[in-house]
């Protein structure tokens, strides 16, 4: 492939083409792996099989999951593509056939006369992989989740039994109650202007459907939950599928519109909350509680819509804070204040405090000027009840992935856990780095070295207890 043309293919953004497995004699452990550790830190991202005929960073790129094994001390590493209908349909005819969610092609006729996949809308499955009710999936926000296998191999869409009709598009972005075990989801379609909140229990079997009117589809990525709410970003950004097909730019910031913050009840019942204020935008909540009358919202921040169809530009690059926002509900009153001045995304927390009062958001940070394409070098540690930012530094050219907060099994406390993220540092190489939660001024307690390279990509989880 010929990758030169794009900017988010350079360097540890550019695709891996094998699938490989790496036992413990294969992987060099620095330091020393927990032993509390059983289960899988899994990681999803964006993979071109082919030439792209046009790439805008996040939104590309067949999905493909990296995996590291974990079992009292010893490690296992693994990597699959999602076998998803539009990656097989371009291994049949050898080349790419479907466009980019900034330029869509239209499907030629002699591959949907042969059988291929006749949606143009490419379906991913590279965003988010997620462990609940027992179903590991791969997901994307534009189409269905695919279900996998334990050992990363593809079963196939998933529907959660019908509940998801054709044109639904599950969010990628769930959130999981740690006291009811409820997934939180949502559905949006490309022929609707409408939001649907999808609630389903433990074991993965559907609750409730909870509508919310808009009168145009905005670009929702994530929402947060409270104890008694759900809660969205309704930004003046907005995506046109009839442009995209005209090869037209599809992307859309209207700034005058302002950016709204929606209040859902999660039981379904009593009037949404309605927060308006000057436009803003977000990929991604870090946590959310209630307190007082009050609802507290920790996020990233930025200034505007952050991707376009033009590569190059460099709006990608805008700053990115973690801020935290107050919503009075009584008064409707929404205050909205700078956290921290450390450019930053991916932000997690310890999922037991999901929804509650907490102390700890990791993210994604930087500490450096990036060139033609913004990253990571560190993960960051954003201590809400002191107000101190700590960074680990892997170094000026390193990039570093999704910081997930592992749970201790024998401890509540959050820095009785561990921070996983994947790392690429030229002269070491790709490398799974584990940090105490608690001390981030050691850095790695174990470093997991892999031979080859893991690109960078988006989301990653926890997958305790599981095993292949």
């Amino acid at each position: 492939m010929d990758l030169s043309a794009f900017p988010y293919l350079q360097g540890n953004y550019a695709p891996v083409e094998e699938e490989r497995d790496f036992g413990e004699g294969e992987l060099r452990v620095e330091g020393r792996v927990p032993e509390q550790l059983v289960g899988a830190y899994m990681r999803d991202g964006a993979n071109c099989a082919f030439q792209p005929n046009h790439y805008v960073y996040p939104l590309d790129g067949d999905g493909m999951i990296h995996s590291m094994y974990f079992d009292q001390g010893k490690v296992h590493y693994r990597n699959r593509w999602v076998e998803t209908s539009h990656l097989k349909t371009e291994r049949r005819f050898g080349r790419t056939i479907y466009g980019s969610v900034g330029k869509l092609l239209e499907v030629p006729q002699e591959v949907i006369d042969a059988g291929g996949e006749p949606n143009p809308v490419r379906n991913t499955a590279n965003t988010n992989v997620l462990y609940h009710g027992g179903k590991l999936l791969a997901m994307w926000e534009g189409g269905f989740p695919h279900l996998l296998n334990n050992d990363l191999s593809t079963v196939g869409l998933y529907d959660y039994d019908g509940t998801l009709q054709a044109g639904d598009a599950l969010t990628a972005h769930p959130k999981i109650c740690p006291d009811s075990g409820q997934l939180i989801s949502c559905t949006q379609r490309w022929d609707s202007p409408d939001y649907h909140v999808q609630i389903f229990d433990r074991n993965a079997r559907h609750v409730r459907t909870i509508p919310v009117e808009f009168e145009r589809k905005g670009i929702i990525h994530d929402l947060q939950i409270t104890e008694n709410y759900i809660i969205i970003f309704y930004a003046p950004a907005f995506h046109s599928l009839e442009k995209a097909m005209k090869g037209e730019d599809p992307f859309m910031w209207e700034a005058e519109k302002g950016t709204r913050i929606v209040a859902i009840p999660r039981d379904g019942s009593g009037d949404n909350l309605v927060f308006e204020t000057e436009a803003f935008f977000s990929w991604h909540f870090c946590n959310g509680f209630e307190s007082g009358g009050k609802i507290v919202l920790d996020y990233v921040w930025i200034n505007s819509i952050p991707f376009t169809q033009a590569q190059g530009t460099g709006v990608e690059k805008q700053p990115r804070r973690m801020y935290r926002m107050t919503l009075d509900m009584k008064t409707r009153q929404v205050t909205n204040e700078q956290f921290s001045d450390v450019f930053c995304e991916f932000s997690r927390v310890d999922e037991r405090r999901m929804g509650k009062d907490y102390r700890y958001g990791f993210a994604a940070s930087s500490n450096v000027e990036w060139g033609d394409a913004h990253g990571y070098n560190c993960t960051g540690r954003y201590d809400f009840h002191s107000g101190e930012t700590r960074l680990w530094d892997y170094g000026p050219e390193a990039n570093a992935g999704e910081p997930v907060h592992v749970p201790n099994p024998d401890s509540e406390r959050e820095e009785d856990g561990w921070v996983m993220c994947f790392v690429h540092n030229p002269g070491e190489g790709a490398f799974l780095s584990i940090v105490s939660a608690g001390d981030f001024d050691d850095g790695p307690v174990a470093k997991i070295h892999i031979p080859g390279r893991v690109p960078n990509g988006f989301h990653a989880n926890w997958m305790q207890g599981l095993k292949f």
